[in-house]
């Protein structure tokens, strides 16, 4: 892999020599009628983007019967976390014209400098229009400024046509990993040496403070082994694939019946895949109470 890692970190730099905070100009949003590819997609999550930050919510193409959802609840558009933002400060985004989704990661600025994390999957229709948000926001201090408002570029770059798997390979790791949740059972070989997992810019893997899991430092594979406190994973979809870049983008509900109180944590998860192994994990975690379902199906 040392070949590869450099092959990334060159890339790396070029893109951050050109890299920088700015905020999000509003665009309109202008699609055919045809079905979404993945530039028609890409701006279409541009334009919703660009509408709630500022503070236009209904100039959002949602469909008639569109459902909105952030951390499970049904919401209004206006209601959600976007209101608070004052500056997006880093943002990916990546799409997949197979299912019809898109999926953002946004590190914001929200009121008296601090730093949120939201990530927005809108699901597109012929026309633009959209008929699925769902939003998983996490604006409390576990949130890392110097991780979301900086994301790691890596997640972006092109792969080269030898370190990508096919789509039906990647969505098998994917669902490996979910179910080694349930499992408690690693596949050691799905996951690089280099792999570190992230909680709203937090590290968990290889680090020697941890706040969210404890114990001592663990790589990947090992964090999810032993005996933690979750399992089962249920709610299990990967609505966004993207093959050039090695990403997968999923979500499951997970449930923690060894508490006293049973809760559930609702997983948001991006993986970059390199070579076959997981190089990358970006999750938000958000903790919940009374949850049965994401509400989602697709």
């Amino acid at each position: 892999m040392k070949s590869l890692v450099q092959i990334l970190w060159v890339s790396v730099a070029t893109l951050l020599t050109s890299a920088g905070a700015r905020p999000v100009a509003a665009q309109p949003v202008s699609v055919s009628a045809a079905t979404c590819d993945q530039a028609c997609l890409t701006k279409v999550m541009d334009g919703f983007v660009s509408a709630m930050t500022a503070g236009k919510p209904g100039s959002v193409p949602l469909a008639q019967d569109a459902e909105i959802r952030e951390n499970a609840k049904v919401v209004a558009l206006d209601a959600t976390a976007w209101r608070q933002v004052k500056a997006v400060r880093s943002i990916m985004t990546f799409a997949d014209p197979v299912t019809a989704n898109v999926v953002s990661r946004a590190g914001v600025e929200i009121a008296e400098g601090k730093a949120g994390y939201i990530s927005t999957r809108l699901k597109v229709a012929a026309g633009g229009r959209v008929t699925d948000v769902e939003m998983s926001s996490d604006t409390s201090p576990r949130v890392v400024s110097a991780y979301v408002w900086k994301l790691d570029p890596v997640y972006s770059l092109v792969l080269p046509a030898e370190q990508r798997m096919t789509r039906v390979a990647l969505e098998a790791l994917a669902r490996r990993y979910v179910q080694s949740l349930s499992s408690h059972q690693a596949v050691a070989e799905d996951y690089d040496d280099s792999c570190n997992r992230f909680h709203s810019g937090q590290q968990i893997t290889n680090a020697g403070r941890n706040t969210v899991e404890a114990g001592p430092p663990r790589t990947c594979a090992a964090s999810i082994e032993g005996n933690p406190p979750w399992g089962p994973a249920t709610d299990q979809r990967f609505p966004v694939i993207d093959v050039e870049r090695g990403i997968v983008f999923g979500v499951t509900l997970l449930h923690y019946l060894k508490s006293p109180t049973p809760s559930q944590m609702y997983v948001s998860e991006v993986f970059k895949v390199v070579g076959g192994r997981i190089v990358r994990i970006d999750n938000i975690g958000l903790m919940m109470r009374g949850v049965a379902t994401l509400g989602f199906v697709h």
